[in-house]
């Protein structure tokens, strides 16, 4: 795929419904994607680069501590439980305790399965067809048949699913309990409405949904909160308590966040929401977003493409945690187009091509790995340093290298300057991370 650069908006009614027919496409084709194996909000392609570059001058030299061979005509999907794991292929889903101990199996077939996590629950839905079916780690909690295709869906940490579907010119946006009730529903049928994303509080109470607008002769991004009991939607038409409105800009994603902040990643900002549905602060974007994890509720992890035009921008590459107050955290310059990126409680993984590199918390580079095949994922298990990799034809679980001097000198060179910087891998989320904040503040918007 060729570069894609910021989208530009004209007033021009074509160029509007062309936009809107690509959007659709997107969202099914997986160009705007929400949501895959590691749930919590990873975008896959939003503004998507794919560039190769030379390999990275400094390697961890990692042997597998167990492998697994997988079906070679399926693509497999894990959803990680520190040391266990639940494996999705398009014949079923397995949970193991361990590489050789498995603990239950479920037996479908679905031809295009995507897999979101949230917490202790997943989904596995088909976007190939009408199924989707939730988990969690005791084994299978419901099954839908849905009435149109899915095109997205999210869980929350107490496992309410929301699920967008299309059929024929409407589409559906449902809601459900951990026990598959359907909790809500709403139908759009009006022409040059299309919901692009949506997602459940942690409350419970209420979920957002994302909309593009091409009514009028520019089109209009909208978030529209909704609640969902019936006592706190007695007041409201529609159930509908608030809205935020952005002209000229495009918002494929959002997801709530820590404290019931809502996170929406737009073409231009970011935008962090409140519970009443007021705009609390927001991020400007200096460049394109080639990629955006939501692994983890105290940070939105974006990695930077191309500078937007008419703004200085920063390095292409260029890693950046931004915490629920709008705040950027830490940043890491990785020097190369970012392709893969996953968030978690132990830290950030990032690729381009098949060169990986572990990220903790704080912005300081553990270690580099460079992949001898092609692999889907690479997902930190309970340390950062040990790691699962999902490849097309065998699972394996390595161990990276930490001390390795220059990765410790990248580190450095990425303004990590905190001495015990390196011992960051084991914890999930550092108390404070002076170095990094006070390094990448003069590079934020306030």
């Amino acid at each position: 795929m060729g570069r894609r650069k910021s989208i530009k908006w004209r007033n021009d009614k074509a160029l509007v419904a062309v936009v809107c027919v690509l959007a659709a496409v997107c969202l099914l084709a997986g160009g705007i994607y929400i949501d895959t194996f590691h749930g919590n909000g990873k975008l896959k392609g939003l503004m998507t680069q794919t560039q190769r570059t030379e390999e990275p001058t400094t390697k961890a030299e990692a042997q597998p501590l167990e492998s697994m061979p997988v079906d070679a005509g399926s693509k497999a999907a894990v959803a990680m439980f520190d040391k266990e794991f639940m494996l999705c292929t398009k014949d079923g889903v397995k949970y193991f305790r361990g590489m050789d101990d498995q603990k239950w199996s479920d037996t479908f077939n679905m031809t295009s399965p995507v897999l979101a996590q949230e917490g202790e629950y997943v989904a596995v839905g088909d976007l190939g067809g009408k199924t989707l079916r939730v988990y969690n780690k005791e084994g299978l909690l419901y099954d839908l048949q849905t009435e149109g295709t899915p095109v997205q869906f999210a869980l929350n940490e107490s496992g309410y699913l929301s699920l967008i579907t299309k059929a024929h010119s409407s589409y559906r946006i449902r809601v459900y309990n951990t026990k598959g009730t359907l909790l809500k529903e709403r139908v759009e049928e009006s022409n040059g409405i299309y919901p692009l994303s949506s997602d459940v509080s942690e409350d419970n109470r209420a979920f957002a949904v994302s909309y593009l607008d091409t009514t009028d002769i520019a089109p209009i991004a909208r978030v529209i909160l909704f609640y969902i009991n019936a006592e706190d939607s007695e007041s409201y038409m529609d159930s509908m308590f608030a809205a935020v409105e952005k002209p000229n800009e495009l918002i494929p994603v959002v997801h709530y966040r820590k404290g019931s902040v809502l996170a929406a990643i737009s073409d231009q900002n970011i935008y962090g929401i409140d519970a009443q549905g007021q705009e609390l602060w927001s991020y400007e974007l200096e460049n394109t977003v080639d990629q955006a994890a939501f692994g983890i509720k105290e940070y939105i992890v974006v990695a930077l493409g191309d500078s937007v035009a008419d703004k200085d921008g920063r390095e292409k590459g260029t890693i950046c945690w931004i915490d629920n107050s709008g705040k950027e955290k830490a940043a890491y310059e990785s020097g190369k187009s970012v392709t893969y990126l996953s968030a978690g409680e132990r830290g950030v993984v990032a690729g381009n091509d098949r060169n990986y590199i572990g990220l903790t918390h704080g912005g300081n580079l553990n270690w580099n790995y460079t992949a001898t095949a092609d692999v889907s994922d690479l997902l930190p298990m309970e340390k950062l340093n040990r790691v699962m990799v999902i490849g097309k034809e065998q699972i394996d679980i390595l161990k990276m290298s930490k001390d390795d001097k220059a990765v410790q000198k990248a580190s450095t060179e990425n303004k990590a300057t905190e001495p015990d910087a390196m011992a960051e891998t084991d914890q999930p989320l550092p108390e404070q991370t002076p170095s990094a904040e006070q390094n990448s503040a003069e590079e934020v918007q306030e």
